[in-house]
């Protein structure tokens, strides 16, 4: 399918660069937050500054958001250090955004340090909405745009840049660490 056939066009691409801090002891599979100090350009010139909080909920894959704006990039950075939190990673990727109804939005992205281009589905849910029939509803999404070769990923930019990963064929699939962890268990005793 192809988006612009049916009334959909992707806004000018623009730079954006996150910063993601998390705190002692991080593990993403316990939904510990991670911070991130967002820093936007878009094409006009027009430099927008923002914290976001995500938490991801491993059982459910999904992951809770929240965003504001900053006004001072350097405070923001020290309140948060203050917290005890880390620098993690630095993703510096170019986006273009699509807006699809009132609450989906398709990303696609090219990060520096990765080969290729990512495409990112979000949906933004009010409190009464279900997230686990969203995430069921974005997974369709993904399947209706006829992807050829393309595959659901479940890691992070970040943790993608960490694995070392600089084509889609050498990401480990949730089957392969299945795989390596009953290996892992099986070497082990």
């Amino acid at each position: 399918m192809v988006l612009n056939e049916i009334g959909f066009n992707f806004e000018p691409s623009y730079w954006q660069n996150d910063r993601i801090f998390v705190p002692k002891n991080y593990n993403r599979e316990h939904a510990s937050p991670r911070l991130s100090l967002r820093t936007v350009v878009r094409r006009d010139g027009k430099t927008i500054y923002a914290l976001v909080m995500r938490q991801h909920f491993a059982k459910d894959g999904i992951d809770i958001i929240n965003r504001t704006v900053v006004e001072d990039y350097a405070e923001a950075a020290h309140i948060i250090y203050s917290l005890g939190y880390t620098l993690r990673t630095d993703i510096s990727r170019r986006r273009e955004e699509l807006q699809m109804g009132e609450s989906v939005k398709l990303y696609i992205d090219n990060i520096d340090g990765l080969d290729g281009y990512y495409l990112k589905i979000e949906s933004v849910l009010s409190e009464k909405e279900d997230p686990v029939a969203a995430r069921q509803d974005l997974i369709d999404t993904f399947g209706v745009l006829e992807l050829r070769g393309a595959r659901p990923i479940e890691l992070t930019y970040g943790e993608l840049l960490e694995t070392g990963a600089h084509d889609v064929e050498d990401i480990p699939t949730p089957e392969d660490e299945a795989r390596a962890e009953i290996e892992r268990i099986e070497n082990s005793q």
